[in-house]
């Protein structure tokens, strides 16, 4: 073989080889360039990606408008603090955290302002708390019955014929609840007690705020001194209260609190007759100390001398209850007080010299109602 034919074989070796390493470099040029142009902010848009970017609150890279072309002076970074809403894209993903940077403006959240509360369409009315109250009662609830019905009546909303129904009731049930003997340990007004050795019956009714009396009449007691440790007796919470309408020439009891004041339970209505020519002062009076008698004598300030307790002639009938002013028109005013009399027909009409007159029957339980030094009587209009 001739050194010609051997360089000639060389040289189309080499050729053949840079042909091989052009064709590679070439495929990996093109390789490299694909993969940059995908890296490119605009490219990714103009593609038709269907991928929607990732909604954050924190901050991150955001791509600038695929109408702008990359450049290495576009920022890449928002500040914190900057929220873009035209560049979030509508998705199917969702957005709270985006929302709760934009309504910045609490007024702007709906109203809920009975969130929480009882709608006043939830409250029971009054008409409704006098029929639920009228079925308990003739269910035999009756304690359930009068809180119902007490509350009905405190509304202040019952047409005046309801008032009437609704007094009625109160009264017949605390005919039995609080009046009778039978006893109710649950009563919030009263309830039951165990007599303890020493006790005296005035010294009991002392501690619950009502009469001796009282407890004698609920208990069947004869004699007050006759009790004996362990023993149960009913008792009542006082003290009672009255209030004095002189329009409708009634008085209606209460307990557990002045009339009013929470708490405070309507017990029953009596008929009273007031001072002629609208002599009565109005105002709040409280049973004067020492000043309940039974069997007055009666001094007349008409010139008609002293009448003795027991005479058929004595306008006082047989209870006295002294009341002291000390609010209202009534303060000042002394020798007033609730009474019984001899002219029943005289009850609804202004026809005595200023005192609250009642029927003899009448005011003997009112008498063993009212506390000295601890009741009211609150005369109004």
């Amino acid at each position: 073989m001739s050194s010609r034919s051997t360089g000639r074989r060389v040289s189309r070796g080499l050729i053949g080889l840079l042909v091989v390493v052009l064709v590679l470099g070439g495929a990996f040029y093109l390789h490299n360039t694909d993969r940059s142009a995908a890296r490119e902010p605009g490219n990714g848009a103009a593609r038709g990606s269907q991928q929607p970017p990732a909604v954050s609150v924190m901050p991150a890279p955001v791509a600038p408008p695929a109408t702008a072309p990359a450049s290495a002076s576009t920022p890449t970074t928002r500040p914190a603090n900057s929220v873009m809403i035209t560049s979030i894209p509508s998705s199917p993903l969702p957005q709270p955290p985006q929302q709760s940077l934009v309504q910045t403006n609490p007024a702007a959240a709906p109203s809920n302002s009975h969130s929480g509360a009882a709608s006043p369409a939830t409250r029971p009315s009054s008409s409704n708390l006098l029929n639920d109250g009228m079925s308990k009662k003739d269910s035999g609830d009756l304690l359930t019955a009068r809180k119902l019905l007490n509350e009905a009546l405190a509304s202040g909303s019952l047409s005046t014929s309801d008032v009437q129904r609704c007094k009625a009731a109160l009264s017949e049930i605390n005919q039995t609840v609080v009046f009778s003997p039978k006893r109710f340990a649950d009563d919030p007004y009263g309830g039951t007690y165990s007599v303890q050795p020493g006790n005296l019956l005035k010294k009991i009714a002392d501690e619950h705020d009502v009469t001796w009396e009282l407890l004698c009449r609920i208990n069947n007691l004869s004699d007050p001194k006759r009790l004996r440790a362990g023993q149960t007796i009913k008792v009542v919470k006082g003290p009672f209260h009255a209030v004095v309408s002189k329009h409708d020439f009634t008085m209606d009891l209460y307990v557990g609190g002045a009339p009013g004041e929470k708490g405070s339970m309507f017990v029953m209505t009596y008929p009273v007759g007031l001072g002629k020519d609208d002599s009565t002062p109005t105002g709040v009076w409280m049973v004067e100390p020492h000043k309940k008698i039974k069997n007055p004598v009666y001094y007349s300030p008409r010139g008609e001398g002293v009448i003795d307790a027991d005479d058929p002639k004595n306008p006082l009938g047989e209870r006295w209850i002294g009341l002291t002013g000390i609010d209202g028109h009534a303060v000042g005013k002394e020798s007033y007080g609730v009474h019984g009399t001899i002219e029943p027909d005289s009850i609804g009409k202004m026809a005595s010299m200023g005192c609250i007159r009642m029927r003899n029957e009448d005011v003997e339980k009112v008498f063993e109602l009212l506390v000295e030094g601890k009741s009211t009587v609150t005369v109004k209009d």
